[in-house]
């Protein structure tokens, strides 16, 4: 019997790798013959660096860099064969800050640039950036900044380190003095969001809020990033807001993609096609799978969305299981193969299902498999 184990993060409580580890652990007691497929998942956000590390394998590089605020920290990314990949949270990311730190007029991708000059100074030609998780709205002219460019204001002083507040205090902007050689490094950015970047849908509007913005700070950003489009268009003649995904991470992604020629694909599709997930779940008699929480989105280009995607190319039953599940979820799927399960035991707060995700995980896994063990 094959089983493939391939869950996203529990945002907030349990990683993937975790999870994996938990269920493996459940099969191996209850069904022992088993040939278990160990994937754990992440679409760009947190935790995408250890699942790469266990795809991929590499060494990590440890660095310190600048946090949102500005702060000296530890931090890692990886490296395999000059190919390098960087979670940005680890960096730039919300989770880094106290809830009353979050505001992205002050949060900068100042450190994200650290990180990817030192891959360049470690001969890497190829960098992989996960976005997701950001604190940041300054459309990446933080990390930018970090690599040489020179954002001025109209008193011709360099703006630094490049927050959000500062988008709309630029008025020229000076490319570094190596940027034919910047050019050739290959970026790919990882992302699980296709929003534009400014407008209602654009960066400030939907992700401001989650960083800490007022309804007014979600207004001024959305003006800076509207005023950076258009010296974007000004200095390379790219309309950046017609390109899907150009709002990620606070409008990270349209640094990369106007001044270093990035590319932007699904961080889950990318990573998935890393690992060769296609390949390895062929024969398998079951897919586990699961998020913190499970609604409308997750069908659309989100983690659990595209492994459900292969259960039905391959018919494979697959289970999917969640802290949370929307009750309107059912209606999307398309086959009767594929069970959702919420591993949380009736009524709970969020805070104790939270506390004790790892225990209602084990039982409800536990309860599963004892009812598959004889019908697989």
């Amino acid at each position: 019997m094959k089983i493939v184990v391939a869950p996203n993060s529990f945002k907030g409580c349990l990683k993937s790798t975790d999870i994996v580890k938990i269920i493996e652990k459940e099969i191996k007691k209850i069904i022992p013959s088993a040939e278990i497929i160990k994937f754990p998942i992440a679409d760009g956000g947190d935790g995408t660096l250890e699942v790469l590390k266990n795809i991929v394998g590499g060494k990590y590089i440890e660095i310190e860099a600048h946090d949102p605020l500005g702060r000296k920290i530890k931090t890692k990314y990886l490296i395999k064969e000059k190919t390098a990949f960087i979670e940005m949270a680890k960096i730039s990311g919300l989770a880094l800050l106290k809830e009353n730190e979050k505001n992205p007029l002050k949060t900068t991708t100042y450190g994200l640039g650290e990180i990817i000059i030192d891959a360049i100074n470690n001969g890497c030609g190829k960098i992989y950036v996960g976005v997701g998780g950001s604190a940041t709205n300054d459309g990446g002219i933080g990390f930018l900044t970090a690599i040489g460019f020179k954002f001025i204001d109209k008193s011709g002083n360099i703006i630094y380190p490049g927050k959000g507040e500062d988008l709309l205090k630029i008025k020229k902007i000076e490319y570094p003095k190596n940027y034919k050689e910047l050019k050739k490094i290959k970026f790919i950015v990882l992302s699980d969001v296709e929003n534009p970047l400014y407008g209602k849908n654009g960066a400030s509007y939907v992700y401001g809020p989650q960083k800490g913005a007022d309804i007014e700070m979600v207004k001024l950003l959305d003006k800076g990033l509207r005023h950076y489009a258009k010296l974007i268009k000004k200095y390379t003649g790219i309309e950046v807001n017609k390109i899907k995904g150009s709002g990620a991470a606070g409008g990270i992604s349209a640094g990369f993609i106007s001044f270093l020629n990035a590319e932007i694909f699904s961080g889950i599709k990318e990573i998935l096609k890393i690992g060769k997930f296609e390949e390895k779940i062929k024969n398998a008699n079951l897919i586990i799978t699961g998020e913190g929480k499970i609604d409308k989105q997750s069908f659309y280009g989100k983690a659990v969305g595209e492994i459900i995607k292969y259960s039905e190319k391959y018919k494979i039953p697959t289970i999917v299981l969640a802290g949370i599940v929307d009750e309107n979820v059912y209606k999307f799927f398309k086959n009767d193969f594929i069970s959702i399960f919420s591993i949380v035991p009736g009524s709970v707060s969020v805070e104790e299902s939270i506390k004790n995700a790892k225990k209602y995980l084990k039982i409800k896994i536990n309860q599963i498999l004892k009812i598959l063990k004889n019908y697989l």
